[in-house]
């Protein structure tokens, strides 16, 4: 028995901890059973065809052709309904998962938006700072200097929250009536195709310099998992390791006001200290 769990459990997804995940799995079953039956159909027709046009059967060339055409047009209509079902449910949850978000803007609540840049070779993240606002970015300003490419001739950059080469923090947070809140990741890239991977969370895109490509999720789980980077990105490829640590919601606002006071300028900190002395005095 512990060998047919062993055995079971090399061939089950992954652990997930997102509330979307199930679904993607179920997508990813069904377009699967799919295949199988399109596969197991044509291997079906192709050893029918072999026997019934054998050549002990048929020693001479019938240039006359097949006589009934009833098998053939029914697996070729089979084949037509199974393609056009995959198409819908294509459609369906392209348009169920790409064009849902309500509460994914910049307008959401803050820090829920992060802004993550890849480099060869780590994972750079960046929030909205107490403004609740992200600065604006330019691909032309990307540099090593200034791996988020931001705009300083703009507003609301200067408090914003940069995490460089280490976890990009996400919090768990539940709705009144159960469900989780989402999170959004803009991703970008300041060099070469990266790909942000992260099984648990059923989450997988590349990551292309010039473009800002969004995904979201909604975390179901505290945890730390690891990013994989599923695009080949150069000689150190093995080092493009990161993570995306899931908190609840009370160390995520301890966190995030830590990282906002980081930001605060010295005079700015100066001042929220004395000024409890001066209300007491």
């Amino acid at each position: 028995m512990d060998l047919l769990s062993e055995i079971i459990k090399a061939f089950s997804f992954p652990e997930v901890v997102s509330q979307d995940g199930g679904e993607i799995d179920g997508l990813i079953i069904a377009v699967h059973l799919l295949m199988l039956v399109l596969f197991v159909g044509w291997i079906i027709y192709y050893f029918v065809a072999l026997w019934k046009f054998r050549a002990t059967n048929n020693p001479k060339a019938d240039y006359k052709g097949v006589k009934t055409k009833t098998i053939t047009n029914s697996i070729e209509g089979a084949v037509i309904v199974a393609e056009l079902v995959l198409v819908v449910l294509a459609i369906y949850y392209w348009n169920f998962y790409v064009n849902k978000p309500t509460d994914f803007s910049e307008a959401s609540e803050e820090g829920r938006l992060v802004r993550v840049t890849a480099e060869q070779f780590a994972w750079n993240a960046r929030y909205p700072g107490a403004d609740g606002k992200l600065g604006a970015q330019s691909k032309t300003l990307v540099s090593a200097a200034n791996p988020f490419g931001i705009d300083k001739s703009k507003p609301y950059w200067e408090d914003d929250v940069e995490v460089l080469k280490s976890d990009i923090v996400v919090p768990m947070i539940k709705n009144e009536d159960g469900t989780h809140k989402s999170v959004t990741i803009d991703l970008t890239s300041m060099d070469v195709i990266h790909c942000f991977k992260v099984l648990p969370l059923r989450v997988c895109q590349d990551v292309i310099p010039g473009m800002r490509i969004p995904i979201h999720f909604r975390p179901t789980k505290v945890g730390r998992y690891q990013i994989t980077c599923a695009q080949l990105c150069g000689d150190g490829h093995a080092r493009m390791k990161g993570a995306v640590k899931v908190v609840d919601e009370a160390a995520w606002n301890e966190w995030y006001k830590a990282e906002v006071e980081k930001k605060k300028p010295a005079f700015q900190k100066a001042a929220a200290i004395a000024s409890p002395k001066d209300e007491k005095a």
